[in-house]
């Protein structure tokens, strides 16, 4: 199946918080990160939908965890 990606205006139709929380939240890896091409940004719509479903603190943690993995690469 094909992801679908969201630009901000359709995340915000389907979690109704503001840009200021979505990028805040996205900080603190609390939200589904950001995805850039051609200097727009995209989210993919399993992600939303995993934050939507499995909750914030679901998130964090698999944001975490994908962060350690980098950071022991690195």
């Amino acid at each position: 199946m094909e992801e679908r990606l969201l630009r901000r205006k359709d995340v915000q139709k389907i979690v109704p918080i503001s840009t200021a929380s979505i990028y805040s939240k996205m900080k603190d890896l609390k939200f589904p990160q950001v995805y850039k091409y051609g200097g727009t940004a995209f989210w993919k719509l399993s992600e939303i939908q995993e934050y939507i479903e499995k909750g914030e603190e679901y998130v964090h943690q698999k944001l975490e965890k994908q962060k350690n993995k980098l950071e022991k690469v690195s």
